[in-house]
């Protein structure tokens, strides 16, 4: 996983999930609430793109010690 660049663009993002694991309206939906819009391009920071490899986006939304209700 070390030559996940930085920030991602969503086809390169697509490319490295795979074609046939997720579609591309979802990845515009997470782009838009986690990404990082640049002009009209949408860019994935590097830990959303291995929470999303690994299964665990919804970490994002609640990162544990956040101080959230438990």
């Amino acid at each position: 996983m070390e030559n996940i660049p930085h920030l991602s663009t969503l086809s390169e993002v697509h490319r490295l999930i795979g074609y046939d694991r997720v579609g591309r309206d979802v990845l515009y939906a997470v782009a838009r609430r986690y990404g990082v819009k640049l002009g009209k391009r949408y860019l994935f920071p590097r830990r959303v793109v291995l929470a999303l490899l690994e299964g665990r986006l919804d970490e994002l939304e609640n990162p544990a010690g956040a101080g959230g209700a438990e």
